[in-house]
């Protein structure tokens, strides 16, 4: 089964209905914007640790791009629940990724490190292949969060 990173916009009101009524999560997703999240694919782990250096962590707000925000709720969307991020942590998450170029992003890639690190999905071999499946859903997470913030919108996190 695969694991897939998706990021949803959304007014600040609506995450803010979702934190005060956590057991809608599921149908907001998964109806209500079933059509609305990007796909990151397979791709959330490893560009969390091209951007962070660390397995699941990390500082800043560059860290909380992918894997941040609080829970909503308890409820399993996929893996684990989805973690909101307000519209104020979309802008710092924005700032942060403007810093990051693509050639930043591609000088990052290091394959032995991703193989030790065991960062799925496990591709890693693939050398330069791996880098150009990459670096398409990263320029999507940094257009994601640039026109989140630009409309003033929050956003939800989830793996599926």
């Amino acid at each position: 089964m695969s694991m897939i990173g998706n990021l949803l916009a959304v007014p600040q009101g609506e995450l803010d209905g979702l934190f005060d009524d956590p057991g809608q999560i599921a149908h907001f997703l998964y109806e209500t914007h079933a059509d609305d999240a990007i796909d990151l694919d397979k791709t959330w782990h490893a560009i969390h640790f091209m951007l962070t250096g660390e397995v699941y962590d990390g500082d800043g707000a560059i860290s909380q791009a992918i894997l941040g925000g609080d829970p909503i709720g308890e409820e399993e969307v996929g893996y684990g629940p989805a973690r909101g991020l307000s519209g104020a942590e979309v802008k710092a998450i924005d700032a942060a990724l403007r810093g990051v170029s693509e050639a930043d992003f591609r000088a990052k890639f290091d394959a032995a490190a991703l193989t030790a690190a065991d960062i799925y999905p496990q591709i890693w071999e693939e050398g330069e292949g791996a880098l150009d499946y990459l670096v398409p859903y990263f320029l999507s997470i940094k257009k994601f969060y640039e026109d989140a913030a630009q409309a003033g919108l929050a956003a939800v996190l989830f793996i599926n």
